[in-house]
């Protein structure tokens, strides 16, 4: 059994699927969905504005199947992704409007337009907080501009997995330009930053004292982690990153602009 959900949400989230659909395919779906369609059987000679059929008979329906299922049901046939593909902003808007609604209940619409059961929030703040989209949330951490450049289609649509991959390929590729070679992955990182005959340095790292060896071999630790972590799929740990999450997909976009950071003091040497 679903749980009920209150009316005023209903209400709420008809306005917004009023907004991605015409009156035809609301006629459509209440043929499809088995939904009373009131216009027609009372007859009323005016047709009423789509949030407010939507609403009627979403409210009709659930009320005599005790059941919010026919309302959950509405929500994944107007919000098919596929009727999005060329909206992608669109689509977000319409996944974070209903979201908002949903996640006191326990309850989201996914990216892959099925509602599915979540951890209800009880706080405005937690709303919220759930609510940030993965561009919101890189927004607040200031990623560095060469993380974003490798990936701005993935970027903009939120795809987390290929996003990170992109950004992890990228700071391979601006090693290769950096240092001039043509390895790539761990051999890549091996050869570029070798302390006995090093292709890179740190801009006033000479590797003579303790200090500077530390920063030098932190550097390229940092690098094989992220081709570990982030460029190999293969070496994907789902405990330490499930490219599903959007908050592991922000962690890794910072620690990808940590060493785009650090390599912006970089220099190639052997052509000194």
């Amino acid at each position: 059994m679903t749980k009920s959900i209150d009316n005023t949400v209903i209400e709420n989230i008809s306005k917004v699927l009023g907004e991605y659909t015409t009156g035809g395919k609301i006629t459509s779906m209440f043929h499809a969905l088995k939904l009373v369609d009131f216009d027609e059987t009372e007859n009323r000679g005016i047709t009423t504005t789509k949030w407010r059929r939507l609403n009627e008979s979403i409210t009709y329906k659930c009320s005599i199947t005790k059941n919010a299922k026919p309302f959950f049901e509405t929500i994944e046939y107007i919000m098919r992704p596929q009727n999005f593909l060329d909206k992608p902003n669109v689509w977000h808007n319409g996944l974070h409007d209903i979201n908002a609604q949903l996640i006191f209940y326990g309850y989201e619409l996914t990216d892959a337009g099925k509602i599915v059961h979540i951890k209800s929030v009880s706080s405005f703040s937690d709303a919220q907080n759930r609510l940030k989209s993965f561009s919101n949330k890189l927004d607040e951490i200031n990623i560095h501009p060469e993380v974003k450049k490798y990936c701005q289609k993935e970027f903009l649509e939120e795809d987390y997995f290929h996003a990170v991959f992109e950004a992890s390929k990228g700071l391979l590729q601006r090693v290769r330009n950096l240092s001039e070679l043509s390895e790539d992955g761990q051999q890549l990182i091996d050869v570029a930053l070798n302390r006995n005959r090093p292709v890179i340095l740190i801009k006033g790292n000479k590797l003579e004292t303790k200090t500077e060896l530390s920063q030098y071999n932190g550097l390229k630790e940092l690098l094989k982690a992220i081709i570990f972590l982030y460029r190999n799929p293969q070496a994907h740990i789902p405990k330490l990153y499930d490219s599903t999450s959007v908050d592991d997909a922000v962690s890794a976009f910072s620690v990808i602009s940590v060493a785009q950071s650090i390599l912006d003091k970089c220099i190639n040497v052997r052509n000194l």
